[in-house]
């Protein structure tokens, strides 16, 4: 007969956020291009301090470096997913209630990954395109 194998729990949402926040810390090591000095061990000891601090502060559960990275690649997801769907509802028209705010984990995902790598802002100078055309049009 198989032996079934032991799944560990759900990280919880406080977990997730001191997950991104570690990370967020760690961020020129773990985001930063491969040169002389950020190396793969160099990140491989990131994600192992990180998931050190972790296993410190939430001792039931023990998490490995390698478990650690996983889980970050699945809360820059779902942070993606969050952070466009605020976008969409916040540019919506019509009245009606205001947008959700992100979640925390969100919010410092978005911190970690910046604004070039999330879609979430408008034209930095603000131009309306209907203004646009009509300066267009007077200048034929």
């Amino acid at each position: 007969m198989e032996k079934k194998r032991n799944r560990k729990p759900n990280w919880t949402e406080e977990q997730g956020l001191l997950l991104a926040q570690l990370v967020n810390e760690h961020k020129g090591m773990l985001r930063g291009k491969f040169g002389p000095t950020v190396t793969s061990q160099g990140k491989r000891r990131a994600w192992d301090t990180i998931s050190q601090t972790i296993n410190a502060s939430f001792p039931l559960v023990v998490r490995t470096g390698d478990y650690c990275e996983k889980r970050w690649y699945v809360l820059q997801s779902k942070a993606k997913d969050e952070i466009a769907a605020h976008k969409r509802e916040s540019s919506l028209t019509g009245g009606g209630p205001p947008a959700k705010r992100l979640s925390q984990v969100a919010d410092t995902v978005f911190q970690v990954l910046g604004h070039s790598e999330v879609s979430v802002t408008g034209l930095p100078t603000g131009i309306d395109t209907s203004v646009m055309q009509a300066l267009e049009v007077q200048q034929r």
